[in-house]
C-alpha cells in the first residue's frame, strides 16, 4: 500500500512538472496585408498579420504593436487592435514610396514574436492630406512568466515532500 500510494505522488509531482514546462510550439506570422515586398497600386487604410496562434490580451492592455513607417522613419500607424490571432493598425499612408511594417506581439504561451517586412506603393493618385490616426500604443512587457512557473513548481514539490513524510511517519 505505502509503495503504491509514494508511486502516485510520485506519477503526480511528474504530471505536474510536464504541465508547467513551457510548450516549444511558438506563435508564427501566417500572413500579412499587405503581404511582404508587395508593390500595390492602391494607398492601403489598414494593416493586419494573422499569427498562428491567438495574441495576448492583458485585461484592457494590449502588450502587441504593429507599426508602419515610411523610407525616412516617419511613424504612419495608429494604435494596434487584437483578435484572436489577428492584429491590425490604420495607417496614414498617402503618398508613393517603400514602407517598413514592424511588429512586436506576444502569444498566449508568453512567447514573445518580433519581425518587419516592407512593402511599396507605386500609385497614379496622389492624397493632399494625410488620412487621420490614433496615438500609437505603448510598448508591453515583454517575456514570459518563467518566475510564476519556478515558484508554483517550488511550492507543489514542497507539498509532495511533506505528503511523503506525512505517509512514511504514519506507515512506521
Amino acid at each position: 500500500m505505502r509503495s503504491l500510494i509514494r508511486f502516485g505522488l510520485l506519477l503526480l509531482t511528474f504530471l505536474v512538472f510536464v504541465m508547467t514546462v513551457p510548450a516549444q510550439a511558438h506563435t508564427e506570422l501566417v500572413s500579412a496585408n499587405p503581404s511582404a515586398n508587395a508593390t500595390l497600386t492602391d494607398f492601403p487604410a489598414e494593416i493586419s498579420l494573422k499569427f498562428s496562434e491567438d495574441l495576448l490580451l492583458v485585461g484592457k492592455e494590449n502588450p502587441n504593436k504593429v507599426e508602419v513607417f515610411d523610407s525616412t522613419g516617419k511613424l504612419l500607424s495608429g494604435t494596434s487592435e487584437v483578435n484572436g490571432p489577428m492584429i491590425s493598425v490604420p495607417a496614414g499612408i498617402n503618398g508613393n514610396g517603400e514602407f517598413t511594417v514592424k511588429y512586436h506581439v506576444a502569444a498566449q504561451d508568453g512567447h514573445v514574436v518580433e519581425g518587419s517586412y516592407s512593402f511599396t506603393v507605386q500609385s497614379d493618385v496622389a492624397i493632399a492630406s494625410p488620412m487621420p490616426i490614433s496615438a500609437p500604443t505603448s510598448g508591453g512587457e515583454d517575456g514570459s512568466n518563467l518566475l510564476v512557473r519556478i515558484v508554483v513548481m517550488a511550492g507543489l514539490a514542497g507539498a509532495v515532500l511533506i505528503a511523503l513524510r506525512k505517509v512514511n511517519s504514519s506507515s512506521e
